[in-house]
């Protein structure tokens, strides 16, 4: 079992500079994947988003990369006839706006990119190789990191699963009393409402019986039951298993739910909004299971 959050770190040299890779993320329904690389490294994106994908599947990751290139590995080429260009357009647009105008290098740099590293046609290519590693190692420790964050996960929710078929097994107990409830209860009715007569005791039977069949909860039972018993096999299983735990609680809600609409008036209520409480817990955590 796996976290969503996580953080990873690794820094390197390759030959044109030096790279510092930062990866992050947080709880998402989807696997969302944000880069943030420096100009120089944009050609590598597809390679770098492809790779994240291939290891994280649920999510909001976010990768950084930090470069700080060698000096003796650049030369700085400045396009100088471009700059001009954008001079004239933006003098030409200031004088038909009516706009006063002052040329000033900070704003070409803002407008055009006309100075850059100047390098090689390959060069990019062979450094990809050096910052592979790098790159491989910081989404290792990230990996590290979630794996560390669920097992702690997985330990909490074990206990809670614990506490919760204490409940139910308490629930299922309970369930005797409910006959034994309805029968005091439609016979005080009876002797408030007619307390000269005589109790039928073949209309309190059948009364009785259609009390019961309608707060009978064994369904229920059996079905939260089965529900835990399969939240156990995929705590023990590998991969990606947020989404099943999500939907098995989804389904214990729905039983806990109608065993709380046919205990009300009971004994039983208590133990509902225990369970509850329990499965609240749970969803707190299950929310932040990759």
């Amino acid at each position: 079992m796996r976290s969503m959050t996580g953080f990873g770190y690794a820094e390197g040299f390759g030959e044109l500079g030096f790279y510092q890779v930062y990866v992050k993320s947080l709880n998402h329904r989807f696997l969302e994947v944000n880069l943030r690389l420096p100009r120089e490294l944009v050609s590598w994106e597809e390679k770098i988003n492809t790779a994240l994908r291939g290891s994280i599947s649920r999510g909001k990751v976010e990768l950084r990369v930090d470069f700080e290139p060698k000096e003796e590995a650049f030369a700085i080429e400045v396009n100088t006839a471009l700059a001009r260009s954008y001079l004239e357009v933006l003098k030409r647009l200031s004088e038909e706006l009516a706009l006063s105008f002052e040329p000033r290098l900070e704003l070409l740099l803002q407008v055009g990119e006309f100075i850059h590293l100047k390098k090689g046609e390959n060069v990019w290519e062979r450094e990809w190789s050096f910052f592979v590693p790098i790159f491989e190692s910081a989404v290792q420790s990230f990996l590290t990191y979630r794996e560390a964050e669920g097992a702690k996960l997985e330990e909490d929710l074990k206990a809670q699963l614990m506490g919760l078929e204490r409940l139910v097994t308490a629930v299922e107990q309970e369930a005797g009393v409910v006959e034994e409830y309805y029968r005091e209860k439609l016979a005080r009715k009876l002797r408030e409402n007619i307390p000269q007569t005589k109790v039928d005791e073949y209309l309190l039977s059948q009364e009785l019986i259609f009390y019961v069949d309608r707060s009978d909860i064994n369904e229920e039972v059996v079905r939260l039951k089965a529900h835990i018993a399969r939240a156990r096999k995929v705590f023990s299983s590998s991969g990606v298993v947020g989404r099943e735990l999500e939907f098995i609680l989804q389904e214990m809600h729905r039983e806990i739910n109608t065993v709380g609409s046919k205990a009300s008036g009971v004994s039983l209520s208590s133990l509902v909004i225990d369970m509850k409480t329990a499965l609240e817990k749970m969803w707190e955590q299950v929310h932040n299971v990759e």
